[in-house]
C-alpha cells in the first residue's frame, strides 16, 4: 500500500519538475541591464569613483506601481528593496518593537497616541513628523480598500510635531501590531505629484528609489546617506526584478542574473545544492498550507467525512518526501515557534484504517466492487483546487489525490492562478481548496483565525470560536490574548472544517557571494535585511 502511494507521489513531483522547466522566460529591460549585469561597477550613484556592490533580487510578484497603497508594491518596498519603513516592527520572536514610532499608548476606547522618532528624514530631506505620517496614513486609507479593515483607523490627528493620534472605528488593542503591516509603510507627501498621482516612493529606509520600469517591473535603489541609524553593509545598490515564474527565478540565480531568489521549485533543490556558485537556505516561517472544505455542501456537514479525509493524508511523508523537507509537520494550525500557537490540539495523524472506518460509518462503501467508494449509488468524487504561486501547493494537491485514491476516492485537481481559484471558492465550485497564507501578516493572536476561520467564504462558522476571537481582540493583556487564541484553535481543530496538512517552508537560492542574509519568520514573505552584503 505504501509503495503505491509513494509511486503516485513521485510521479506528481516529476510532473511538477517538468512543468517548472517550461515557460521560464524573463524580460530584460534597459532599467535592469544598467545595474543588474554584475555585482561591481565603477562609480556610485553620485558619480564617485568608488566600487559599487549591486545586490540583485528576484521578486515573485508582478510589479506595476510603487504606490504603497498597493500591498504588492508595499511588500517589495519595505521588505525587499528596503526603501520604506513602518511605525512598528515585529521581530523574529513576533514581539513588537519600536521603529519609526518610539512608544504608543491606548488613550481611550477608540484612540491611540503614537510618539515618533525626532531624528528621521525622508529621502527628499524633509522631516518624518506627525504631519507627514498623517498624510501617509490618509493616503493609504483613501487608496487601499483593505486598510480600514486591517487597522480600523478612521482618521488621524496631529497632537504636536512628533505626536500623532489615531482614531479607530471600534475598540482595538491590536493597532500597534497592525501598524507593522507592510500596507502601513510611511512615505513623504512628495511621493505624489501635483495631479495627485503617486510617482515615487519617498520613504525613510536605508535605500532610496532611483528608478522603476513599470513595464518590466525592474526597481533600482541606492544607499540614502541620511539614514537614521548605523548600518553595516558593503551593498551600495539594490536591483529588484519582478520574476513571477518559479522556474525562471531558479534559472536566474543559476545563471548569475540575480543573487537572491525565493520560492524556487523544490525539484531544483538537489541540483542547486550541488552548484559551485549557488547555496540553498531553508527557513521555518509563519505561513501555512491549509485546506478548506466547502462547508456549503452536504457531504462536509458530516464531521466523520471531514476527519476521515485528514486521517488519509500522511503528513510526515508529505513534508519529508513530497516537499523534500521544505516546511514542517504541523502540531496544530500554526508554526510551532509562534508564542500563541496551541500545540496540544487534535491533529488527526495518518491512519488509513481510521479513515476508511469513519467513511464507512458515514455510509461510504465500495458497494459495486469497482474500487471506488459510493453512497446511495453515487461515486464519491472530490474536486481539489489550488493556486500556482507557491511551489508546494501543486505538489500537495497531487499527493492528496494519491492518498485519496488509496482509499477509493476519485478526485480531480485544478491548479489555477490565485484570482481564478478564489472565484471558484466564492462560487462554491470546489470540494477542497488548498491555500497558503501568512499567519503573522498582522502579528496578533487573533489575526490568522479571524481572517480564515471567522471571515471565510466556505460556509464555516462556530459562534464559540468567534466569541473567543472577539475577546482576544478586546483585551490588552497578552497572556489573556494567548489563552483566548489557544482555546479558539482547539475548538476549530475539533471542527476540522479547515486543516493544515503542512507548515510552509521558505527556501532561497542565494549566490555564494551573498553574506549576512538572515530570515525573519514574522515577515509577510521575506525580508532582505539592510546588513545583507556581497563578497
Amino acid at each position: 500500500m505504501k509503495k503505491r502511494i509513494f509511486c503516485i507521489l513521485l510521479t506528481a513531483v516529476m510532473c511538477v519538475s517538468l512543468l517548472a522547466a517550461c515557460g521560464s522566460e524573463t524580460k530584460e529591460t534597459a532599467a535592469g541591464e544598467t545595474s543588474a549585469d554584475s555585482h561591481s561597477t565603477t562609480g556610485d550613484s553620485a558619480g564617485n569613483p568608488e566600487e559599487e556592490k549591486v545586490l540583485r533580487i528576484a521578486f515573485p510578484d508582478t510589479l506595476t506601481t510603487v504606490d504603497v497603497a498597493n500591498v504588492t508594491s508595499a511588500t517589495m518596498l519595505k521588505e525587499v528593496a528596503g526603501v520604506c519603513e513602518t511605525l512598528v516592527h515585529a521581530d523574529e520572536d513576533f514581539i513588537l518593537q519600536p521603529n519609526l514610532a518610539v512608544e504608543w499608548e491606548m488613550t481611550g476606547d477608540t484612540t491611540w497616541e503614537f510618539k515618533l522618532r525626532d531624528d528621521v528624514t525622508f529621502h527628499d530631506g524633509t522631516p518624518m513628523n506627525a504631519e507627514a505620517v498623517k498624510w501617509s496614513i490618509e493616503w493609504e486609507l483613501e487608496n487601499n480598500p483593505a486598510f480600514a479593515g486591517s487597522t480600523f483607523i478612521e482618521s488621524a490627528e496631529v497632537l504636536d510635531e512628533y505626536r500623532i493620534q489615531f482614531n479607530t472605528s471600534q475598540k482595538t488593542t491590536d493597532l500597534p501590531a497592525a501598524l507593522s503591516y507592510v500596507g502601513t509603510a510611511v512615505v513623504a507627501p512628495s511621493s505624489v505629484d501635483g495631479n495627485g498621482n503617486f510617482v515615487k516612493a519617498v520613504g525613510t529606509g536605508y535605500f532610496k528609489q532611483d528608478a522603476f520600469d513599470e513595464t518590466s517591473g525592474v526597481f533600482e535603489c541606492s544607499v540614502y546617506d541620511g539614514y537614521w541609524k548605523p548600518v553595516e553593509t558593503n551593498v551600495t545598490r539594490r536591483v529588484v526584478r519582478s520574476i513571477t515564474d518559479a522556474g525562471a527565478r531558479s534559472l536566474a540565480v543559476q545563471s548569475g542574473e540575480v543573487d537572491i531568489a525565493s520560492d524556487i521549485p523544490f525539484s531544483d533543490l538537489e541540483s542547486l545544492a550541488n552548484s559551485e556558485n549557488v547555496k540553498v537556505s531553508k527557513f521555518n516561517t509563519a505561513r501555512t498550507y491549509f485546506y478548506n472544505y466547502n462547508m456549503k455542501k452536504d457531504i462536509f456537514q458530516d464531521e466523520r467525512v471531514r476527519k476521515a479525509l485528514i486521517y488519509a493524508i500522511n503528513k510526515e511523508e508529505l513534508v519529508n518526501d513530497v516537499l523534500l523537507g521544505v516546511g514542517g509537520v504541523p502540531k496544530g494550525m500554526l508554526m510551532d515557534d509562534m508564542p500563541w500557537a496551541n500545540l496540544d490540539v487534535a491533529t488527526y495523524d495518518y491512519d488509513v484504517d481510521k479513515a476508511v472506518s469513519l467513511l464507512e460509518e458515514a455510509g461510504y462503501t465500495d458497494s459495486d466492487k469497482d474500487g471506488y467508494l459510493d453512497k446511495d449509488g453515487e461515486k464519491l468524487t472530490l474536486k481539489l483546487v489550488t493556486f500556482t504561486k507557491r511551489p508546494g501547493c501543486s505538489l500537495i494537491v497531487q499527493a492528496t489525490q494519491g492518498y485519496y485514491a488509496n482509499i477509493g476516492i476519485d478526485t480531480t485537481v485544478e491548479v489555477l492562478e490565485w484570482s481564478a481559484m478564489n472565484e471558484l471558492i466564492q462560487n462554491g465550485d470546489f470540494d477542497m481548496a488548498l491555500n497558503s497564507a501568512a499567519s503573522a501578516y498582522i502579528p496578533t493572536p487573533a489575526y490568522y483565525m479571524e481572517t480564515y476561520y471567522k471571515n471565510n467564504d466556505i460556509g464555516y462558522e462556530n459562534e464559540a470560536v468567534n466569541a473567543l476571537l472577539d475577546a482576544c481582540k478586546a483585551t490588552a493583556d497578552m497572556e489573556e490574548k494567548y489563552a483566548y487564541s489557544k482555546e479558539a484553535q482547539a475548538l476549530a481543530q475539533e471542527d476540522a472544517a479547515i486543516f493544515t496538512p503542512a507548515l510552509y517552508g521558505a527556501v532561497f537560492a542565494l549566490s555564494k557571494d551573498v553574506t549576512e542574509f538572515q530570515y525573519n519568520a514574522a515577515a509577510h514573505d521575506f525580508i532582505v535585511p539592510y546588513e545583507t552584503s556581497l563578497n
